[in-house]
């Protein structure tokens, strides 16, 4: 039974698809922005297809995908039997969804003929077909010749910019980021970056990022600002989900986040499916505010209680940076729209998620530079307390030694380095953007706010009118008639920033006159 009806511009992307079919091309790309729904246009014609007595085979490359397929092929009146390891088997079933993984070890086991795994599918599905250039593909897809393939993506692109050329013959594209985003299927963001547009006066940090997935070129990336400072000042109240560069990384940042009072949860690809299902569900009822994981929510998962992105990892692909982003475009009630902290300075190289993109299937070669060369800020985390120690802080012995300067815990594979440069973010404005002031209303609130913390925490008027100033930049003025307001949670998150900004500015001066 059928629980669900298309949208129009899905209508609209099924209708191209079988148009194109009907002008002879058998492998069509089909495009549609993350979170508008690909899976119901992928259920349509799987249905559609059965209706003429055909069997289909729907490939995807992660197990959630698979589930995730299943979950929805039910909601369009398929019932799908399941290719998967672990997983019990209903060969018999006209239509069949499949790990990539497995299905290409069960169809090595035995001739065709002789295979009670091989699906004999006239048409054959593809999920994140962006995918579909590599070899486990290939290989698996060469024994389609004749199938009609249709491949659904956001990112019709490899990492290095080409295109999909190599595989489809046609791609169909029927619906622009306006329209979903007028149309309330997709929210805005809301981005926070680098002050500084050119990355390569920053100084850069290395890190162990030989990591599966990453462009090849990607080896010295990026990484600014204080993760954890900068989420405590903006993004205090959101439910959050870090990217990260690598496990050592994501650990070292959920245990900041867990040490500063934080509720915060550590994923990878280690973890039991059920376990991820756990951290997910107290995310979602917002036990759990942040998680911080590497490699499992890049694409085609549907997360739509996220309210802020923490992408503390950069990257020169197109394709992944859009993947990430598209995580909190995802409508909820409790958002109208979602929050980016871009550490790794993605969206000064590769735009916002509601830009317009013109994708074809010849792609473009990546255009970005190599930053200059220049002196570099080298971190490393200790294993034990998760200290950052800058290296050249250390003398030669303590470097030889490889002991944390903090504790003193000798640490593991020393020389993989991780690194952030202590910095803050301000907000990215769009190019037809008004830069965000603080309006009367909004200042008469703030004070009334500043007065409530001033009598609760026993302050002096001055500290109220340091705040004040501070905050807004300029000096109070008509405010005498305002009486004390309970501070909202952006108020008290922007009055622990100004605690954090002058518990280290006093820091560094005792450095300095330390070193005098």
């Amino acid at each position: 039974m059928r629980d669900f009806k298309l949208r129009e511009y899905q209508t609209r992307l099924v209708d191209a698809v079988r148009k194109q079919a009907l002008l002879g091309h058998k492998r069509i790309l089909a495009v549609l922005p993350t979170g508008a729904g690909k899976s119901a246009c992928m259920g349509e014609i799987a249905m559609s297809s059965m209706q003429k007595g055909n069997r289909v085979l729907a490939m995807m490359h992660r197990r959630g995908l698979v589930e995730q397929m299943i979950e929805r092929f039910n909601e369009c009146g398929i019932e799908p039997g399941c290719i998967m390891a672990g997983v019990d088997s209903a060969l018999d079933r006209q239509c069949q969804v499949a790990s990539i993984w497995t299905y290409k070890r069960r169809i090595q086991l035995a001739e065709k003929d002789f295979n009670r795994f091989w699906v004999n599918a006239p048409v054959v599905l593809i999920d994140e077909a962006h995918h579909i250039l590599n070899a486990t593909y290939q290989k698996v897809l060469s024994e389609y010749p004749n199938a009609f393939v249709v491949g659904f993506t956001a990112t019709p692109t490899l990492s290095t910019g080409a295109g999909l050329g190599n595989y489809f013959d046609c791609m169909v594209n029927v619906v622009s980021m306006s329209e979903l985003l007028a149309g309330g299927f997709l929210v805005p963001g809301v981005y926070y970056g680098p002050s500084e547009p050119d990355l390569a006066k920053l100084k850069i940090v290395q890190g162990d990022y030989d990591k599966k997935g990453l462009d090849e070129k990607i080896n010295r990336p990026e990484i600014v600002g204080n993760v954890v400072d900068n989420w405590i000042k903006y993004a205090g109240d959101k439910l959050t989900m870090v990217f990260a560069i690598n496990r050592k990384h994501a650990m070292a940042l959920c245990n900041e986040f867990i040490r500063r009072g934080i509720t915060a949860e550590y994923l990878d690809a280690n973890n039991e499916d059920e376990e991820r299902s756990e951290v997910l569900e107290r995310s979602k009822n917002g036990d759990t505010m942040v998680i911080c994981q590497i490699g499992l929510y890049t694409e085609g998962s549907d997360l739509p209680w996220l309210q802020c992105l923490v992408v503390a990892r950069p990257t020169r692909s197109l394709g992944l940076h859009r993947q990430i982003l598209g995580r909190g475009a995802r409508p909820c009630k409790v958002k109208q729209n979602f929050m980016v902290l871009d550490h790794g300075g993605n969206c000064k190289r590769l735009g916002f998620y509601e830009d317009e993109i013109e994708w074809t299937l010849d792609g473009k070669p990546d255009s970005n530079r190599a930053p200059r060369k220049h002196k570099e800020r080298k971190i490393i985390i200790c294993d034990k307390c998760a200290g950052f120690n800058e290296l050249n802080e250390w003398t030669e012995a303590e470097i030889k030694n490889g002991r944390c300067v903090r504790c003193g815990h000798e640490i593991q594979n020393f020389g993989k380095k991780v690194n952030a440069l202590q910095a803050d973010l301000i907000e990215l404005k769009k190019p037809k953007d008004k830069k965000e002031k603080w309006d009367t209303a909004s200042k008469r609130q703030l004070w009334g706010m500043l007065d409530y913390e001033r009598r609760r925490l026993c302050k002096e008027d001055k500290w109220q009118l340091a705040q004040y100033k501070s905050i807004t930049g300029v000096w109070p003025r008509g405010m005498d008639d305002i009486g004390p307001i309970k501070p909202d949670q952006k108020c008290l998150n922007l009055l622990k920033w100004q605690r954090i900004k002058y518990i280290k500015g006093r820091q560094k001066a005792e450095a300095a006159n330390g070193n005098r």
